[in-house]
């Protein structure tokens, strides 16, 4: 009789282990590459955003209720506030300009995740150089092509692509201003 019961009992939690237990699922990690900016006017230095926004190493998104779901398959190598300034830093950065002073730029970053109402990547703060109180917003919305992590990086590097520009741009303005 014990038996029975033990061979019913095996059998039960096999079976229903399967319902119960998820198959093992690998976390992906992805980076940020750098995009193609006009080259700046000066050597700039990123440093670490301040992170206000609800984003951490996990990807995220937000619906139109405002509820968010963290993804918990994907995730950036680093933090965003990190994983940004590391790929402005590469993608502003050109060799001619090693031997320059770096003029250090500091930022805040108040979002940067999916908004699933609208499927874009939105990336918004500001950013500022540390020599004056001038404060510089941006809000940069880019359309996802597609459901699949591969999508949404891409849809954040041409977000944070788009920053490196806005960047490049204002050097160019401020050398001018500085003449």
């Amino acid at each position: 009789m014990n038996r029975i019961v033990a061979w019913g009992v095996t059998i039960s939690v096999i079976l229903l282990s399967g319902c119960v237990f998820k198959s093992y699922y690998p976390v992906a990690e992805f980076d940020l590459p750098a995009v193609k900016v006009d080259s700046p006017a000066f050597a700039m230095h990123i440093m670490e955003f301040r992170n206000n926004s609800i984003s951490g190493s996990r990807f995220q998104a937000r619906d139109a209720s405002g509820q968010v779901f963290s993804d918990p398959y994907n995730k950036w190598v680093l933090p965003p506030e990190q994983l940004i300034a590391r790929t402005l830093n590469l993608t502003l950065q050109h060799p001619e300009r090693k031997s320059e002073t770096r003029i250090p730029i500091t930022g805040e970053l108040d979002i940067f995740n999916v908004e699933s109402a609208t499927k874009t990547f939105r990336f918004a703060g500001s950013w500022s150089p540390t020599y004056t109180k001038r404060e510089y917003q941006f809000d940069f919305s880019v359309p996802l092509k597609g459901d699949s992590p591969l999508a949404l990086v891409e849809a954040a590097r041409e977000a944070v692509g788009k920053l490196a520009q806005q960047l490049s741009s204002w050097s160019h303005t401020e050398r001018k201003e500085k003449k």
